[in-house]
């Protein structure tokens, strides 16, 4: 268990790096009396995926293990094919950068209308979100426990969320003077993120390439 805890602890710090949910929690904080408004975004965004995350571990999951059992030895092809996508993508993720990170404000401020928010946000990424897809095939393999189950998911999300929950902590420690410190952040990861998750998705293409190529000597890296 602990390393898989480990493991998950890892690929939900990567997924933390998120510059839609940075920017609409730094523009929460700028509005008038932000705090609970905030709280509720978070809380939206965690709920979700917690609640997507329970989805995708259960029989939604055990209908995608069929049809690669299906496939047999098709899925190198298909797996050959995503880690050529996966390059190409990660190799001209910066030049996109600009629509990846649009920030999406709220109409209302009211706090379930930013619960929904972050919600929202978290059920629309779960399904493309490569480092919890790939939390989840490893806790599906583990055949965990419901409690255990729940619990591990619940780990994952809270360091998913960790990031807003810090945005938080600067204002409230800072207050008035959190607002600069707080764009200085929301820009540098903006400025960094698609360069991190474009390397990362580089190297997953490769990694997936070379056990196409492993498979055929006999052999497996994946």
């Amino acid at each position: 268990m602990n390393s898989l805890l480990r493991s998950l602890a890892l690929m939900a710090l990567i997924d933390s790096i998120n510059p839609n949910a940075m920017a609409v929690q730094v523009y929460l904080l700028s509005t008038p009396k932000p705090v609970v408004r905030s709280i509720a975004f978070i809380l939206g965004d965690f709920v979700a995926a917690w609640i997507a995350g329970i989805l995708l571990t259960s029989g939604i999951t055990q209908v995608i293990i069929r049809m690669f059992n299906l496939l047999g030895d098709v899925i190198y092809v298909l797996q050959f094919i995503l880690g050529v996508v996966l390059i190409v993508i990660g190799y001209h993720l910066s030049k996109f950068a600009n629509q990846l990170t649009t920030t999406k404000r709220p109409r209302s401020l009211k706090p379930i209308h930013t619960f929904q928010l972050g919600a929202t946000m978290a059920f629309v990424e779960a399904p493309t979100a490569l480092p919890y897809l790939a939390a989840i095939e490893q806790i599906t393999r583990e055949d965990l426990q419901l409690p255990e189950l729940l619990g591990v998911l619940a780990f994952y999300n809270l360091i998913f969320v960790f990031p807003l929950i810090v945005l938080l902590g600067m204002y409230l420690v800072l207050r008035n003077s959190a607002a600069t410190l707080l764009n200085n952040i929301h820009q540098s990861v903006t400025k960094w993120f698609p360069k991190i998750m474009g390397a990362i998705f580089i190297v997953f293409g490769f990694v997936l390439i070379a056990d196409c190529i492993a498979h055929i000597f006999g052999h497996s890296i994946v």
